[in-house]
């Protein structure tokens, strides 16, 4: 017998566990209540877009500075947007960003490209270089990220 409401007891203690636990789960993920009058209204921040990327290509082949002997730089470019029509203008005015990419690339001599971190500052210069072009000739920028796919000194 004693057993028995031992066995009762577990029974309700767990089946109690078990609705409590379904009620705050589906509680914690139920959507919001709309606001009710009087009340501000809670505004959820936008989702970020998906983002695209580009490829500058063919690579970028530039000779680097350097009074001793001649090396090259061989460089594939990605760009990343998060806007609309951020590529459509980039295929726009690729030559002009091609060149000046170019006029920055080949300004590099092997010290300045040696690290990691002196080649995300490229990266970062490589990006303002971009977005200036952009700017310059459609009034706004709208590149997010530079990646170097492939980058090779030789």
């Amino acid at each position: 017998m004693k057993s028995k409401i031992i066995l009762i007891v577990g029974v309700l203690v767990l089946l109690l566990a078990a609705v409590g636990g379904t009620w705050w789960f589906m509680k914690s993920t139920a959507p919001p209540m709309p606001a009710a009058d009087g009340e501000a209204a809670v505004v959820a921040a936008p989702a970020l877009k998906a983002p695209e990327y580009y490829s500058l290509s063919p690579s970028f082949v530039v000779n680097l500075q350097n009074e001793r002997s001649m090396r090259f730089l061989m460089i594939e470019i990605e760009l990343m947007s998060r806007r609309d029509d951020t590529f459509s203008r980039v295929e726009q005015y690729e030559p002009r960003i091609r060149n000046d990419l170019l006029l920055f690339l080949s300004k590099l001599d092997r010290e300045a490209i040696a690290t990691v971190e002196q080649r995300q500052k490229i990266q970062e210069e490589a990006m303002a270089v971009i977005n200036d072009v952009l700017t310059t000739e459609s009034g706004k920028g709208g590149v997010d990220a530079v990646y170097f796919t492939k980058f090779v000194v030789q």
